[in-house]
């Protein structure tokens, strides 16, 4: 038997399949002899070799068929690339295609008016807490005393008699701005139609102007002379004023338009107080050319609280990640700190933890009270009015039972997003507290008038005259808007029916 010597470089060889392994090159390096180890060793230096699924159909694995083709193994591939934008994120690209649209001579691009059908109907509270889990954003934290609405059995919208609708009026605002063009895309919801019945007040000449110039044509108005003639099935126009020889004229203040919006508020605040609304929905108002020898206010909060003889309200800004209150509302910067008192900031208090309760359904509110100096007084070297004002009233109210806490730094508490801990939040003066809420909720945030006797609510933003007519006014707050006096009514006629019940 023939012998290789030591330094004789391995031969080729053929096996028994026929193929050749790789030769080793002549002046390769002899392998070190492998590693002995004993049984409970660790195998320090085994080599990551990818896992290969060595079977196939008619074969186990083992087999040592020669013909069996290896299949190197394949994780799954991910998926979520592939998926569809939702949720958020499909709201955000559509928003984006809206503010990247360009006008096209007033026209409105059939494309554009493609709306999203599949808004949730808040007919009933199960839909509305539906369409808040689908938020990306985490919802306002509710006390564990909070009654849980979303269990009870209430009437499909679908179902829904005359009866059963409520009738929601909405006030043209001023006409030169971005207010007939949200209330018209709001309305174009088919499904807000089935919860409730909307009364535009207003004027049919002025909106239909308003249909031809951002191309809305493809629904009916139904107009009528009084709250009496109005349609259940249809969006409702009053006529508040002689409208026969005026014409819009976007983004111009003009007194006509002024005018026209104190005769929409007028008549649809009557109606309101004679109960044939079950909740108002205000557009903007421009501040200074409304003002008249009836209209002496700084806006619409202040003009309804005359209206339905309430000497104090609170306004309240809301969404469905944030409420915000505040003390001295629309006050000039140099007036605040004489009217943040103990009293007043009780009293908004006890307006806000009511409306809570009765309006939003929570049983057990729990509140945040900001500062009013700069780090909330940083101990009294910033300014004493938390030491001398503010603390002590929280105690009072702690020792009550009150879920009240504070004061905060306003910049902190926004800045490390404290406000998701609790049910609302009180700020001093207008700008602590308008300023954050806008760069949270903008799009969907919601001026409502806490302390009224009447519902009323309201965008949260103002006439934009920049944009009027220009079909780039995003109708989101508008329609928040409806929806939030929608469930606000039903909510407070809830309640008072269950405290008129414990009474007995």
């Amino acid at each position: 038997m023939e012998q290789r010597q030591p330094n004789e470089p391995n031969q080729s060889r053929t096996n028994s399949s026929g193929a050749k392994p790789d030769a080793r090159p002549a002046n390769a390096q002899p392998q070190p002899a492998p590693e002995q180890r004993s049984g409970n060793q660790p195998r320090n230096n085994r080599q990551n070799v990818p896992y290969q699924d060595t079977r196939n159909d008619g074969h186990k694995a083992g087999n040592d068929s020669p013909n069996r083709p290896e299949r190197s193994f394949k994780p799954v591939q991910n998926q979520r690339e592939n998926r569809p934008q939702t949720g958020r994120n499909e709201e955000q690209r559509q928003k984006n295609q809206r503010d990247n649209r360009q006008p096209n001579n007033g026209q409105r691009p059939n494309e554009a008016r493609q709306r999203d059908d599949s808004r949730p109907e808040r007919g009933d509270r199960n839909a509305n807490n539906n369409r808040n889990q689908s938020r990306e954003r985490e919802p306002i934290s509710g006390d564990a005393g909070s009654r849980d609405l979303g269990n009870q059995t209430t009437q499909p919208a679908e179902n829904m008699g005359r009866e059963d609708r409520l009738v929601i009026g909405i006030s043209l605002g001023d006409y030169n701005g971005i207010g007939p063009e949200v209330i018209l895309k709001a309305l174009q919801y088919n499904r807000l139609q089935k919860i409730c019945t909307p009364v535009i007040y207003g004027s049919m000449r002025i909106l239909n102007r308003y249909r031809n110039l951002l191309n809305l044509k493809d629904w009916n108005l139904n107009g009528a002379q009084t709250i009496g003639q109005i349609s259940h099935k249809l969006t409702n126009v009053i006529t508040c004023w002689p409208d026969q020889n005026q014409d819009i004229q976007p983004g111009q203040v003009t007194p006509e338009a002024g005018q026209a919006a104190l005769a929409c508020l007028q008549r649809a605040v009557d109606d309101l107080k004679n109960g044939k609304l079950d909740a108002l929905v205000t557009a903007p108002i421009n501040k200074y050319n409304i003002q008249s020898e009836e209209f002496k206010f700084p806006g619409h909060t202040e003009y309804l609280a005359q209206e339905f003889g309430v000497e104090d309200n609170l306004m309240f800004m809301v969404s469905e990640t944030l409420r915000i209150g505040v003390v001295t509302g629309h006050v000039p910067l140099g007036r605040v700190r004489q009217n943040v008192t103990r009293e007043r900031i009780a009293q908004k208090l006890h307006l806000m933890m009511q409306s809570l309760k009765q309006d939003f359904g929570i049983d057990k509110p729990k509140i945040a009270v900001l500062g009013l100096n700069p780090h909330a007084g940083e101990e009294g070297l910033l300014g004493n009015e938390e030491q001398d004002i503010i603390k002590p009233l929280l105690t009072e109210l702690i020792n009550k039972g009150e879920l009240v806490f504070g004061p905060y730094p306003a910049d902190g508490f926004f800045g490390t997003r404290a406000y998701k801990k609790f049910d609302a939040v009180l700020a001093m003066y207008h700008d602590q507290g308008l300023i954050p809420f806008k760069a949270i909720a903008f799009e969907e945030g919601v001026n409502f008038t806490a302390g009224m006797p009447a519902v009323r609510t309201s965008p949260d933003h103002g006439t934009a005259y920049d944009i009027a007519g220009k079909d780039l006014a995003d109708e989101t707050s508008m329609l928040q808007a409806i929806y939030t006096a929608i469930d606000v009514a039903r909510n407070r006629k809830e309640f008072l029916e269950l405290e008129a019940g414990a009474l007995k």
